[in-house]
């Protein structure tokens, strides 16, 4: 259900109710999208939120703390000019539109009072944040030109207007609507049908109260033209000014939605709220973290994925150069058949044809040989190219197995990408590639100390089982278990590292196996079945100091075969 008007009216209400009477003690603008004012009330510390972000845009109260700007912003200088100080008298929709009025009195530095409004237009795209007085705009966030041939001009001095009134009824205009159902074509979906011609309702809110009128009565999709239609209005009516509010949050498992009535379809995951306020900031506070997360997430991938298209060209070009020396004993075996046959050559030829003495049958082999060289120098140049081509492969050959080695530990990066659940694991993940030199450190002056992240960790029949997110706390799990922990990692696959503290207790096979399922799980052989746990204890576990991030070496490992199982306990 989208922020429509309906959904807005309601809020307001709320909202009036929540933060009538606050005082606004501090203004923030911690982005060019959003300000908070901390708010008091009745002895309580409270933050209002107005955002004007196209996909964000919200009026909520919460008691979280957003952070401040360094230095702020022009709108956030206007709104503690005139708002600090202010008292909130009254929150109230604009009736059938999506914006939101707050009512303030202001005192200024001299005490004089005056009557200040708020309008925050929650429209999508064209979300809006503007300050007047005596109808006349002080500022907005999102202001436009000095152009007085624009339909609504917004800038400091021009007159505030609302948007232009939509061609739609009302819903509270009886004969009005009655008018507009009896025009209803039953080839149109109904729900469609009220969403494009009645003020103040999406289409989600549209479809909810048909379902629900239609389940009441026991109607089917005709009951518009069965003569239903002053009983419908009547409901639509009711649904509207005043429903049975039950806040909720629903799922289906990919997409997250919010109704502020409970919702007429049944949704795989259901989460009912005590208001609306809570329902809206919770929602929005869930999108935007999730927004940001996916921001991060992709920017890590991105940085990894080019990283990982620079080695792959570097090995390309090693793998071409191999391959260019591919037959540099055969150019040693025909300088070595040259010297011994030159008896046998004159000079001056293009070709020459000799038994190969190295093989048991002696065949015959054809050289090329340069007409303008003697048959020495002709040998020469072979050995020449074999010495070249030797050189190369000594020298390019180590670069290969670096090059291979990269790409397999950024294989590992990309699964800890993947498996990131919190903004702390991408932390730890940027820390490792800005030490590996994939990313730059963007840090200046003094290092801050950073809050090392915890590992995930489960309790399983009295044993302690902790399980690595990602490289950095895969080392600092391991180096930092008891030499006689149990340690496991799946074989052949890239896997988080794996503790069972033992405290010096042997482990029973039931732990054993929990540890290994959840290795299995947490690994890149996640979707498979019969995966290949190996495991040991910590003593056995070597850390070589030039290995990558996360790499170790182990010995005196047995091998278990489970089925991945995500913990629950």
């Amino acid at each position: 259900m989208a922020q429509d008007a309906f959904a807005i009216h309601h809020l307001s209400i709320e909202l009036n109710g929540l933060i009538s009477g606050a005082k606004i003690e501090r203004v923030n603008q911690p982005s060019k999208d959003a300000v908070t004012f901390s708010i008091r009330k009745a002895n309580e510390n409270l933050k209002l939120t107005v955002n004007a972000n196209a996909d964000f845009a919200r009026v909520c109260v919460s008691k979280e703390e957003a952070p401040a700007p360094i230095s702020a912003p022009s709108f956030c200088m206007l709104l503690r000019k005139h708002l600090l100080r202010a008292t909130i008298n009254k929150v109230e929709p604009i009736k059938y539109e999506r914006i939101i009025v707050i009512d303030l009195t202001c005192r200024d530095e001299l005490g004089t009072l005056s009557d200040k409004r708020l309008y925050c237009e929650i429209m999508g795209k064209y979300s809006n944040v503007t300050l007047t007085e005596n109808g006349k705009i002080l500022g907005a966030m999102k202001p436009t030109g000095i152009d007085e041939s624009l339909l609504r001009p917004i800038y400091p001095g021009a007159v505030y207007k609302l948007p232009a009134p939509q061609e739609k009824r009302e819903i509270s205009d009886f004969e009005n609507m009655r008018e507009l159902l009896l025009s209803y074509d039953a080839n149109e979906e109904f729900s469609k049908f009220l969403f494009n011609n009645v003020k103040g309702v999406s289409y989600a809110t549209a479809l909810d109260a048909v379902t629900k009128f239609k389940r009441l009565h026991d109607f089917n999709d005709e009951f518009v033209i069965n003569g239903k239609i002053d009983e419908f209005i009547r409901f639509f009516n009711d649904y509207y000014e005043t429903p049975n509010l039950e806040p909720t949050m629903v799922s289906d498992g990919k997409k997250t939605d919010f109704y502020i009535v409970k919702p007429s379809m049944k949704y795989a995951a259901e989460k009912s709220f005590s208001g609306i306020n809570s329902l809206i900031n919770s929602y929005y506070s869930f999108k935007e973290n999730s927004f940001v997360f996916n921001l991060k997430k992709n920017r890590l991938y991105d940085a990894v994925k080019a990283y990982e298209k620079k080695v792959t060209k570097k090995l390309q070009i090693v793998l071409e150069k191999l391959l260019s020396c591919a037959d540099m004993d055969k150019d040693r075996l025909y300088g070595e058949l040259l010297i011994a046959y030159l008896y046998k050559l004159k000079g001056g030829e293009k070709f020459c044809e000799v038994e190969n003495y190295n093989e048991p049958d002696y065949p015959v082999v054809k050289i090329k040989l340069d007409e303008n060289l003697s048959p020495r120098e002709n040998a020469e140049r072979y050995f020449k190219r074999y010495t070249k081509q030797k050189k190369t492969v000594a020298a390019v050959t180590p670069q290969k197995a670096e090059y291979e080695d990269v790409l397999k530990y950024l294989e590992t990066v990309f699964t800890e990408i993947d498996a990131a659940e919190t903004d702390d694991d991408f932390s730890d993940i940027e820390e490792e590639l800005v030490n590996y030199g994939i990313l730059k450190n963007k840090q200046n002056g003094k290092k801050k100390q950073k809050k090392l992240s915890s590992p995930r960790k489960f309790i399983y029949n009295g044993f302690e089982v902790f399980v690595g997110r990602n490289n950095l706390q895969n080392d600092r799990l391991t180096l930092s278990a008891d030499r006689n922990d149990l340690w496991l990692h799946t074989k052949d696959y890239h896997s988080s590292h794996v503790i069972v503290k033992t405290d010096g207790r042997p482990v029973p096979d039931d732990v054993l196996l929990f540890a290994a399922q959840t290795c299995a799980f947490y690994s890149k052989a996640k979707t498979t079945t019969k995966v290949p746990v190996d495991y040991t204890l910590k003593k056995f576990v070597k850390k070589p100091a030039t290995a990558n991030t996360g790499t170790v070496y182990y010995t005196n490992q047995k091998t278990v075969f489970v089925d991945p199982k995500e913990p629950t306990v």
